[in-house]
């Protein structure tokens, strides 16, 4: 019996490997979106606390106020930033998860392809050998008489 031999075995090692790339991409860019809406919260924890911690203490000069206001404005543009981080991280983040799925199709359907001429195979294959089968069994009967 011949050895099955799928003719695009090298296009399927490749959408597999392309596939294992997109899954790298797709894990860098979740870590980072991850580290990014961290941080993102961090600085609106840290600020709700500075804010929480002004409301309690009232007896500052003028001075300090402007200090303390100037501060907290310089944490807002850097939560405003921070935004606009998270959102670019998160367009990384869909466009490497889209790319992913559009290379898991790809190799599934390879696969799918692979799996569809296999059984075409063996059907082949089924079908020869009860051709040679009936030769034989004819052989054997025609010269028994």
């Amino acid at each position: 019996m011949a050895k099955y031999n799928f003719k695009l075995e090298k296009v399927l090692n490749y959408k597999e490997k392309v596939e294992d790339l997109k899954k790298n991409e797709f894990a860098e860019s979740s870590h980072k979106l991850n580290i990014e809406e961290e941080k993102l919260l961090y600085f609106n924890n840290y600020k709700e606390s500075l804010l929480n911690k002004k409301r309690a203490t009232n007896s500052a000069s003028i001075g300090q106020y402007k200090l303390y206001s100037s501060y907290i404005d310089d944490l807002s543009k850097k939560i405003k930033n921070q935004k606009k981080v998270v959102a670019n991280a998160k367009e990384e983040f869909d466009k490497a998860k889209e790319e992913l799925l559009v290379a898991m199709q790809e190799r599934k359907s390879f696969e799918k392809l692979k799996e569809i001429q296999y059984e075409e195979y063996l059907l082949d294959m089924k079908k020869r050998e009860e051709k040679l089968i009936d030769g034989i069994v004819t052989y054997k009967i025609n010269t028994r008489q």
